[in-house]
């Protein structure tokens, strides 16, 4: 390998290796609530400039659901055990990626209006709920933290 070609190699994983440490992902298990016993979920957060995306992993839901393609996602402040009277932060919606689908699995995808580094700092929960068709049932809900 000539000198050129390795100062290049070394420019490429430096570059990469900076913009991969510039990248947070935040996983958050989410517990079931005793509406929706039995099923699993887990959301994925990430950076997206000043707001925090949310990708939601869910392995199931109540089958009585009128929209099962539907989700409501919020941040409260608290956790899981004691959340806020309100939402924090309210999403944009949590729509399937995956509809329509009748697979046991589903992902959704929601925004949440507040940087991550911010809820990363300790004293929020996300709280995964069905759709106001469906009565706004709690589902999961999971609390944020850095790791």
């Amino acid at each position: 390998m000539n000198r050129a070609s390795w100062l290049a190699l070394v420019v490429a994983v430096g570059t990469i290796s900076a913009c991969a440490s510039r990248t947070e992902v935040v996983d958050v298990p989410l517990g079931a609530t005793p509406q929706n016993a039995e099923h699993i979920a887990r959301a994925t957060l990430s950076p997206v400039g000043t707001q925090t995306s949310i990708w939601l992993t869910v392995g199931g839901v109540p089958h009585d659901m009128a929209v099962s393609s539907r989700l409501d996602t919020a941040i409260y402040a608290g956790s899981c055990q004691q959340l806020g009277a309100q939402p924090a932060y309210e999403t944009r919606q949590a729509n399937s990626v995956d509809y329509p689908s009748l697979a046991p699995r589903t992902q959704h995808w929601a925004q949440a209006p507040v940087a991550l580094s911010e809820l990363t700092r300790g004293g929020y929960a996300l709280l995964v709920r069905t759709s106001p068709a469906d009565g706004s049932r709690a589902l999961f809900c999971g609390n944020i933290s850095a790791g």
